[in-house]
């Protein structure tokens, strides 16, 4: 074997693709986490949904199994590599805006203009909607 087979199986698939970096805040900690920071190469929005229904990623199922809340916070432009910086880094809490005051910015911009934010309660399959836009939610009070 040589190194540069090596290098080729330690390798993400889609490690240089350009993609969505997406932060998630959670209802409440599950465990010590109450962040999840993933990478979507091509619709967020359909990965979101994913995540809603308790597919895709380890923690994101079991968030789901502990029927716990979640919103997007942020976004940026990255490759899976840069999601991995990011998560090696750590200290979700500096950049979320719902745990922060005044978050830092790093890598993360504010949600696109055209992206309403929404809220993806914990329901257990409750149909095709998984989740409520904030500007729903901002009518109700």
């Amino acid at each position: 074997m040589t190194a540069t087979t090596m290098t080729a199986t330690r390798t993400r698939p889609g490690a240089g693709v350009p993609g969505i970096i997406y932060l998630l805040h959670f209802d409440r900690p599950y465990q010590h986490a109450r962040h999840y920071t993933g990478w979507s190469g091509d619709d967020v929005l359909d990965r979101l949904t994913q995540h809603a229904t308790g597919r895709g990623a380890r923690l994101m199922t079991v968030i789901h199994q502990a029927r716990i809340g979640f919103i997007l916070v942020r976004t940026c432009e990255g490759t899976r590599s840069t999601e991995r910086a990011i998560k090696n880094a750590g200290g979700a809490v500096r950049f979320c805006p719902l745990c922060t005051p005044r978050p830092w910015n790093g890598h993360w911009g504010p949600l696109p203009a055209d992206l309403v934010p929404r809220y993806y309660p914990c329901r257990a399959s409750e149909g095709p909607q998984h989740y409520i836009l904030l500007t729903d939610l901002a009518g109700r009070r």
